[in-house]
């Protein structure tokens, strides 16, 4: 195994290493160190063409992949809880998912595709190991397409129920409209994502990534992959919403919708502008 892992993994490598089972572990290690040379975490924000991503680089990687599903974090999360208020628990549900993201790269899992946020703590101990890397897409076509995909899909976790001028008062279209900021800043859920050195910490965060794609550019995207990860993969076209609803086009909004949804989406429209 890697001399990189931390020193307690390399312990207990070593104390299960002996006869016939520490063989086969590592022979593992060296098709490993072949099929996957680099470590990696792929930060998986909703809307931004992800899941296609996500599942390119799982296959590549089958033999040491793993991921944090929104929808399993969230029911186990809300098992674990007991019933709460909904949209508190889809805030707090994103320290569980970190916490599975540190198991992950505590696993020495090689490929790692999850919807969780940039870990400050996952950095700082795995830094020198694992690169990271994201895809975003243009906030308010983001924006929408996450409002089209969650409205009215009865039973999800985080299904919205409101109508489209309606949602747009919610607390949670505030936040929806600073979900880069949410995902990269680092910062504890109480923290104000709209605010200037929230967004400047989310910019700088992204500016450590080895790889920052654009949905409108896949293809540059699958080239720097290949020159960071040394992986060569596919991007198709998974998980669709079937195209945008009615009015949820940013040409078919209103000018006063419109202006709404841009004022929402401001904290993620600097980010947007600013990331590498």
């Amino acid at each position: 195994m890697s001399s990189g892992l931390p020193q307690g993994q390399r312990a207990d490598w070593h104390r299960e290493s002996g006869g016939a089972v520490g063989r086969l572990r590592r022979v593992r290690e060296r098709v490993l160190d072949r099929a996957i040379p680099q470590r990696f975490v792929f930060h998986h924000v909703p809307k931004c063409g992800g899941t296609s991503v996500g599942r390119a680089l799982r296959k590549r990687c089958i033999l040491s992949q793993g991921t944090v599903l929104p929808e399993a974090s969230y029911r186990a999360f809300e098992a674990f809880m007991g019933q709460g208020d909904t949209e508190r628990m889809l805030v707090d549900v994103l320290d569980l998912r970190e916490q599975m993201l540190l198991y992950l790269m505590f696993a020495d899992t090689r490929c790692i595709s999850a919807h969780v946020r940039f870990s400050e703590t996952a950095y700082e101990r795995f830094a020198e190991l694992y690169k990271f890397i994201t895809i975003l897409r243009e906030p308010v076509s983001r924006f929408l397409s996450h409002y089209a995909f969650s409205h009215g899909r009865s039973g999800a976790h985080a299904e919205i129920r409101e109508g489209f001028d309606a949602f747009l008062d919610t607390p949670r279209a505030a936040r929806l409209g600073a979900s880069y900021v949410e995902f990269f800043s680092s910062l504890p859920k109480e923290a104000d994502l709209r605010a200037d050195a929230s967004i400047d910490k989310a910019i700088a965060a992204l500016s450590r990534f080895a790889v920052v794609g654009r949905l409108d550019d896949q293809k540059g995207f699958a080239e720097a992959i290949r020159r960071e990860l040394a992986l060569r993969v596919r991007i198709g076209h998974e998980n669709r919403a079937g195209g945008a609803r009615p009015g949820l086009r940013a040409d078919d909004l209103s000018e006063a919708q419109l202006s709404r949804v841009r004022a929402l989406c401001a904290p993620d429209l600097a980010v947007w502008e600013a990331a590498p």
